[in-house]
């Protein structure tokens, strides 16, 4: 018996740590600012959401996240351009830097350059959003 706990145990606890994410927090960022960025273009606010902060989710909903984001329409492509990270062991804050080619209206398409603030919550990372934007 006390045999079959320890290989039940066992089991438990190696499928667990192959779900952790052995990537540097850049990566880990780069992808999920990405994908943020993607579901935006896509016109899918709620996907894109849920990259946010779980206070600014409590605060704000996905209505008003989504006026914050209606130029989106004029995007041509979002792209990850470079990601810095900071704080213990690079983990706590990242700069995510994003290049957004746009049209407005009838000119030429424009290059523009975003800055995002990333932070570490609860073993995940999230878009800082300020609400006083």
């Amino acid at each position: 018996m006390r045999k079959l706990w320890l290989v039940s145990s066992l089991s438990v606890f190696v499928s667990a740590c192959s779900t952790f994410d052995t990537r540097a927090p850049e990566e880990i960022v780069a992808d999920r600012a990405q994908k943020r960025v993607d579901a935006l273009m896509a016109g899918d606010y709620a996907a894109s959401y849920q990259y946010t902060t779980p206070s600014y989710r409590t605060t704000e909903g996905v209505g008003r996240y989504g006026t914050r984001w209606g130029g989106v329409g004029m995007w041509i492509s979002a792209k990850v351009t470079k990601v810095e990270c900071s704080g213990a062991d690079s983990a706590g804050r990242c700069q995510v830097a994003l290049e957004v080619r746009y049209r407005a209206a009838r000119f030429e398409p424009t290059t523009t350059f975003l800055s995002e603030n990333w932070l570490l919550i609860d073993g995940n990372w999230y878009l800082y959003q300020n609400l006083a934007e």
